[in-house]
């Protein structure tokens, strides 16, 4: 299965987790493209992926405000239509559910079935998790 990783933030958490997933993914026989957003990323087609993960830190306690990079970046995509999606976020003390609300509802603007949202708190948990969801 083909799986593309997008997402936002230097957060060290976030990369633990795409080096863990990769590891479990490629040793299951999955292959996975790993895409950081920065502002002069170009558009990207996701036609050829069949699971999309999405994720970003949270950047906004009260309204659930996503980082504009991002909003850009999958507003410019293609190929997101019926494609199964899981939305992560690094949490804050608060503004954690609103963020997810918020990706999730970009997201399926764009098509795409959300399938499961997470809060990654504990990589080794969450890499456990996510790899299971992967059918």
């Amino acid at each position: 299965m083909r799986i593309a990783f997008i997402y936002f933030g230097n957060k060290k958490i976030l990369e633990e987790l795409i080096a863990g997933l990769s590891s479990v993914l490629l040793s299951s026989g999955h292959e996975l493209r790993v895409i950081k957003v920065v502002k002069e990323i170009g558009e990207s087609n996701l036609l050829p992926y069949n699971f999309i993960f999405i994720g970003c830190p949270v950047i906004s306690i009260f309204k659930g405000q996503l980082p504009s990079e991002l909003v850009h970046y999958i507003h410019k995509c293609t190929g997101l239509e019926r494609k199964k999606s899981i939305v992560l976020v690094v949490p804050r003390l608060m503004g954690n559910q609103k963020t997810l609300k918020n990706l999730m509802k970009l997201l399926e603007s764009k098509g795409s079935l959300v399938v499961d949202f997470q809060e990654i708190k504990n990589v080794p948990r969450a890499i456990e998790l996510l790899a299971s969801r992967i059918k």
